[in-house]
């Protein structure tokens, strides 16, 4: 699949073609790895811009998000991943914004990326954990997310992903089978636009995919322990 997928998305010369490529092929890999994908949403995804957000558990989810949603997306994808030669070249060509998540100058560049891409119509897919791990639990939201959609008065759509981690976790290389499930939460919209706001949507967001996610809450564990 990836000796087809990535030299079409590369050389089709339309953004649209090269999303819609992606998300059949993704659709294509998970019928053939013997996983089984079913989507439940609450409500329809709204018709403009909006600003995804999905818990992250493997190496599948952006697949996943991709043959899951009806909707093309932009990812969102730390800023390593653009110095890589095929992953970097790939990632670019479906419009990818990159962040950086520990550098305190480019990130405001960074944020000023994503927020010129929801300008441009674009709905971002963004993955507020930032990583992931082998172990169970969901682990704190970063609030760049939220920030963006505060700017920009757009909402938030809270998405859980289950499944993946035992089909592919972190340092694995072999997937298994098993079955994957996606819920498609209901338009979260803030208030205001101001730091506050953002806090409180991070805050539903998150509770909302603690809920359906059925794993332990690893940042509120860390804040007892300390």
């Amino acid at each position: 699949m990836a000796l087809v997928l990535w030299p079409t998305v590369v050389l089709l010369p339309r953004r649209a073609w090269r999303r819609s490529a992606l998300r059949a092929g993704a659709r294509l890999f998970i019928r053939w790895a013997g996983s089984p994908l079913s989507v439940e949403a609450s409500a329809s995804l709204p018709r403009g811009s909006f600003v995804l957000i999905a818990n992250h558990a493997s190496y599948l989810d952006s697949l996943v998000l991709s043959a899951a949603c009806p909707r093309s997306l932009a990812f969102v994808a730390k800023h390593e991943l653009a110095k890589q030669a095929l992953a970097g070249l790939f990632l670019r060509r479906l419009g990818t914004v990159f962040v950086r998540r520990t550098d305190p100058a480019g990130g405001v560049a960074d944020t000023m990326q994503a927020l010129n891409a929801v300008r441009a119509n674009e709905r971002l897919a963004w993955f507020p954990e930032g990583t992931f791990t082998r172990m169970l639990g969901l682990l704190g939201f970063d609030l760049g997310a939220f920030e963006v959609a505060c700017q920009m008065g757009v909402p938030i759509v809270p998405v859980t992903i289950r499944g993946t981690r035992s089909i592919l976790r972190s340092g694995q290389w072999l997937p298994r089978r098993g079955a994957i499930a996606v819920h498609i939460g209901e338009p979260l919209i803030a208030t205001s636009r101001d730091f506050a706001a953002a806090i409180g949507l991070r805050d539903v967001a998150r509770a909302e995919i603690l809920a359906r996610l059925g794993e332990p809450d690893l940042a509120r564990e860390r804040i007892d322990l300390t």
